[in-house]
């Protein structure tokens, strides 16, 4: 019989993973309003600090409001092919996997950091799932989005290893009374119809204090059905909340900004489709195209809060910024393991996460000296609970339960300084020491006697940057960094603590990047390029450990540390304006990702050699936009966006999965090549005072991209002779959306 540890791994793995086991400078054209023929320099504050964006020796995309407009991006799977080498895995949107330079090994914690302004949203614990747990937040009334990739252990500490993602928002603006408003909607091939409304304001209550209030609801029409269950487009989604911001300026030299967040997303089934596995690793759909049986719906969803208070004090020589927040996470899953329990069982699942946050740093003004310094503290806390019921309905009576508790803490010291050795050079060195404890407690019917594990880690990371100016025009730069991902403790019974990894450590990795920016032909064209080598050790995994004999024997399902992998590769981002009015973007990414030792091969089942999962070795995105001479008051406009996504490969195939039968032998692979695709979006309309009016198609051409494969499914509802132990699941970017979308102001 398996040890009761080993049911919380099944239960955890099967209810909240799914189907899953540029280097850009920031450019945006003026000709976007219709006029002008040269790139815009974009200033950010991913360093902390307001920097040009061509200044700062990293590779970093930075998506402005307008253009996330123009794309209708809404959503990481909206926007992440305008950003070199960034993958989104997820069956449902509610629970988005990110990654970056192809940083990603199928375990539970967080690889990408995600920040709103100073903010850090979203979990650092394994324990709690932070690998999912990222927001997937509308980016309607955003200032921008500013994606870092590489580690970012120094500014941002734990969770940062593949990079971090800033949501910036608007400040409310004290000059006076401000509104926008969009209303859309959308027709889906294979699906149905959906609609949106978004709605901004902005109010200035005195010369010293202000307001703003975003608003916004999408129903976005589903595309799988289950004639099993005789329902079609079932994995329809809503995503519905909105931000508050209050500014006060007390004196020309104090800042005080409070922000309140909410949204939740709720959708009606996951995105998969079921697949028949053919020997040589080729799948083919079961049942038809967006086809899927089960015995009951998958649902999952999210709601996110959070409540921060930044306050900025500019003493002339240097500016003291202290940024406090408390974030609430709310989430559920539901999934359809009837093929794992042996009868008509599924498993339900509510994640509740309470995480306080603050950070204190003073930067230096910069050009008050050769050299420009930051340093700060950072400490937060979250509180987490994972449960899990086994139940024959959504929300139904427990037939067994089972409780996650966990506590995470970190508390670090952080600097970085700059020092400009002559106009043209200058280094940087930065350096992070964050101490981080936690504690576990496991609970339930399905269990019996507690489980519990605490840990202790220390963690140093640093990082190196040296950028020469060539001239007014073009720098090059080379960068050196680590990150780190913390660990953790693992829940173990009194008889196992002696025999099985009480805890698993922390992971790290260190990346080297060479790059350069450049501005040319009297700013029509700019250019962002760089090459990195990554090296990745301790790599954290999910596996079972047997213990055969002994007080202690049995399966365990823990958290563990692996070997090592390797990442390089190359990326860039081209805007060219080559007429007035028309730009055009390109950017595109080479990324090989592989291990470069073997995991457990009995359950993990990588080995040395084989692809980090869900990373395209080549990826591109080719996007124009040209707006036409103005008749009047109206200005024509249309655009175009091609992408291209390469062959990956899934995750690793555990040999577990043969010896307990539910995959065979002839079947087997360690992982599994998903095919390369190509979509294409239109987009045309007319521009008008403060009105806009915009027609859509995303995906004309209704290819079938995957986005996660498992080969063992767990649904006995869709198992059949080509499908034993339950049919393969694949999941299916969104087919043909054609949608109007009609923008103004009052």
């Amino acid at each position: 019989m398996k040890n009761r540890s080993y049911v919380a791994l099944l239960l955890g793995s099967s209810m909240l993973a799914g189907v899953t086991g540029v280097a850009g400078q920031a450019a945006a054209q003026s000709a976007s309003t219709g006029g002008g023929s040269t790139i815009e320099t974009v200033v950010v504050t991913a360093t902390k600090r307001v920097e040009s964006v061509k200044n700062i020796p990293m590779s970093i995309t930075v998506l402005g409001q307008d253009q996330l407009n123009n794309l209708n991006a809404r959503t990481y799977e909206d926007f992440a092919a305008q950003v070199p080498g960034m993958s989104v895995t997820d069956s449902s949107p509610t629970h988005p996997e990110l990654i970056l330079e192809g940083i990603n090994s199928g375990g539970d914690g967080s690889l990408v950091g995600t920040y709103i302004d100073d903010t850090p949203y979203g979990s650092s614990n394994a324990l709690a799932n932070g690998v999912d747990t990222a927001p997937n937040l509308d980016t309607y009334d955003m200032q921008r989005i500013e994606v870092l990739r590489g580690p970012q252990g120094t500014l941002y500490g734990a969770g940062a290893e593949g990079g971090v993602i800033r949501f910036v928002t608007n400040a409310p603006d004290t000059d006076g009374f401000a509104d926008s408003f969009e209303l859309g909607a959308m027709a889906m091939d294979h699906g149905g119809m959906g609609a949106s409304a978004r709605g901004m304001v902005n109010f200035a209550l005195t010369d010293d204090l202000a307001i703003r209030i975003e608003g916004f609801d999408q129903r976005t029409p589903g595309y799988i059905s289950d004639p099993n269950l005789k329902l079609s487009n079932d994995n329809d989604l809503r995503s519905f909340g909105g931000r508050a911001s209050l500014l006060y300026r007390p004196t020309n030299k104090i800042t005080v900004r409070l922000n309140v967040m909410q949204q939740q997303l709720d959708s009606g089934n996951d995105s998969a489709q079921d697949e028949s596995l053919l020997p040589g690793g080729k799948f083919v759909p079961l049942f038809g195209n967006y086809e899927q049986q089960r015995m009951v719906l998958q649902p999952a969803g999210t709601r996110y809060y959070l409540y921060n208070a930044t306050v900025n004090w500019d003493f002339d020589w240097a500016t003291l910024t202290s940024a406090s927040s408390y974030g609430i996470l709310h989430d559920y899953t539901f999934t359809d393991d009837t093929g794992l329990t042996g009868g008509a069982l599924s498993v339900q699942g509510f994640l509740h996460q309470d995480k306080f946050t603050q950070e204190v740093r003073l930067a230096s003004d910069s050009g008050q000296g050769p050299v420009d310094w930051l340093a700060g503290f950072y400490y937060t806390l979250e509180d987490s609970s994972l449960h899990q019921d086994y139940v024959t309905t959504f929300r139904g009576t427990p037939l067994g339960s089972l409780q996650l508790d966990s506590m995470y803490y970190e508390e670090a010291g952080f600097a970085n300084a700059t020092y400009h050795i002559l106009p043209s050079f200058e280094i940087s060195v930065g350096g992070r020491y964050a101490h981080d404890g936690q504690t576990a407690f496991e609970f339930g019917d399905l269990i019996g006697t507690p489980d519990q594990g605490g840990s202790s880690e220390n963690a140093f990371t640093w990082s190196t940057e040296a950028e020469y100016h060539v001239d007014d025009q073009t720098n090059v730069y080379a960068r050196v960094a680590t990150g780190f991902r913390p660990g953790g403790p693992n829940a173990l019974p009194p008889a196992a603590a002696g025999v099985v990894p009480t805890m698993y450590h922390s992971d790290s990795l260190i990346d080297y990047q060479i790059g350069a920016k450049s501005d040319l032909l009297d700013g029509r064209l700019s250019f962002d390029a760089d090459v990195f080598y990554i090296n990745w050790k301790d790599i954290q995994l999910l596996t079972v450990y047997d213990v055969p004999s002994g007080p202690g024997a049995g399966q365990y399902g823990i958290d563990d540390n692996g070997g090592t992998a390797r990442s390089d590769g190359a990326e860039a981002n081209v805007v060219w304006t080559p007429l007035d009015r028309l730009t055009l973007d390109f950017n595109g990414a080479y990324t090989q990702a592989q291990l470069t030792s073997n995991t457990d091969p009995i359950y993990v089942g990588g080995v040395t050699g084989n692809s980090l999962p869900y990373t395209p070795k080549w990826s591109s995105t080719l996007t124009g936009d040209y707006h036409f001479l103005s008749v009047g008051d109206w200005t024509p406009f249309v655009g175009a966006t091609w992408h291209y996504v390469g062959t990956r490969e899934s995750g690793f195939t555990p040999d577990a999965d043969v010896l307990e039968g539910l995959l065979p032998a002839n079947l087997y692979e360690h992982q599994y090549a998903l095919p390369s695709y190509n979509t294409l979006d239109l987009r045309a309309g007319l521009e008008w005072s403060r009105w806009s009016i915009e027609v859509y198609a995303k995906n004309l051409t209704d290819a079938k991209g995957i986005t996660a494969f498992s080969p063992v499914g767990s649904s006995a509802a869709s198992a059949n002779a080509n499908a034993p132990g339950g049919a393969p699941s694949a999941a299916i970017i969104a087919p043909r959306i054609v949608g109007i979308v009609l923008r103004g102001s009052f």
